[in-house]
């Protein structure tokens, strides 16, 4: 996984818990308020003002948004991420001040959260949408203790607030900056580990570990989706000889060679280690396995660029299930297959029915 697509996984991990938390503020803010408006004392009498019903419409249109939301990002994770994230902002901001200025003296209880919506979208999500929820509670606040008739009323509280909404988040952007800094660090660093340990450093292909990873999901995927694959054990002709003749430097070099080949024909294409690989396809008929390991052998046989060193390979191919049923038995009998293709005079194939 690479730096941005890591940054996308987090950001939709963040923006899940995101409509969590709204979700369940917004059902316990209807609850307190079902409390207050039918069984409060005259204290709360001033909620009256309006039909219960007005004040339901904006938290249910809220909440209905954050379940299309996140149906949304079920099936469609990363389109249009950071301009959901903006909608989301706004939506957040404008109808929070359109439900104060419902609830009138209420509203006094709730003001923290305008700090909440400068200060968590900038530690979720970075600097540029801190300020972007900054700009949207400046506005939407404004707009509320100008047209609030209890917030008019509260004139040097309202303005209070808006000092605080001004100065508050402008020393956490800082600290925002420097926190998600040391954090794309520390994923990057975290990437790079898991790539290091997934592939191999000198042909860039996945390694032995990643194959016994994979193909345990192409198994999963037979009993789930019917999907058969085969396993494709290939070992390079006469390897030594060409590390003996031409020096180990030449020798990575026709490794690095020899796995982009292989993997322009299959992408799925491992390095075991030394001059074996594996690579593991899909497939529906026996005939696109044929095909792919002439492929395979063609392709590994045009010219290197100095003209001098010629590559060939020995392949055994298994399918699954019809040659085993196990990772380690696909395994096994796709190396048996490619040593017959050995014994039996190289840069050829063998299917492990065929030597069964």
């Amino acid at each position: 996984m690479n730096g941005y697509s890591s940054l996308r996984e987090r950001f939709l991990k963040h923006e899940k818990i995101q409509i969590f938390i709204r979700i369940l503020f917004i059902v316990s803010f209807l609850a307190v308020f079902y409390y207050l408006y039918f069984y409060a004392g005259d204290e709360w009498k001033n909620l009256h003002a309006y039909p219960f019903y007005l004040y339901t419409i904006a938290p249910l249109f809220v909440i209905f948004f954050n379940v299309l939301y996140y149906v949304l990002i079920q099936y469609h994770p990363f389109v249009y991420q950071k301009e959901r994230l903006i909608v989301a902002i706004f939506i957040d901001t404008f109808f929070t001040a359109y439900m104060m200025y419902l609830v009138g003296p209420m509203s006094a209880y709730y003001a923290g959260v305008f700090l909440w919506f400068s200060v968590a979208y900038g530690m979720r999500y970075g600097k540029e949408i801190a300020y972007i929820s900054y700009v949207a509670v400046l506005v939407a606040w404004i707009v509320l203790i100008n047209t609030s008739p209890f917030w008019l009323e509260q004139r040097a509280f309202a303005i209070g607030w808006l000092i605080t909404f001004i100065i508050l988040p402008l020393y956490n952007f800082k600290l925002v900056e420097a926190l998600h800094s040391s954090v794309a660090k520390l994923h990057a660093m975290a990437d790079r580990s898991e790539h290091m340990a997934t592939h191999d450093r000198l042909t860039g292909l996945k390694n032995r570990y990643a194959f016994d990873e994979e193909l345990q999901k192409f198994i999963d995927d037979y009993y789930h989706h019917g999907e058969r694959f085969a396993v494709f054990f290939i070992d390079l002709d006469s390897f030594k000889d060409i590390n003996d003749k031409h020096g180990h430097d030449i020798g990575d070099r026709v490794l690095k060679e020899a796995a982009k080949r292989l993997q322009k024909i299959i992408p799925n294409t491992y390095r075991l280690g030394g001059d074996e690989f594996v690579a593991i396809v899909k497939y529906k008929q026996d005939e696109e396995l044929k095909n792919l390991a002439k492929n395979l052998l063609f392709n590994l046989s045009l010219p290197c660029k100095n003209g001098e060193v010629f590559l060939a390979a020995s392949i055994g191919i298994s399918r699954y299930p019809d040659d085993g049923e196990s990772e380690f038995v696909i395994k096994k009998r796709a190396d048996e297959a490619m040593y017959q293709a050995k014994q039996s005079g190289k840069n050829r194939y063998f299917f492990y029915s065929d030597v069964a």
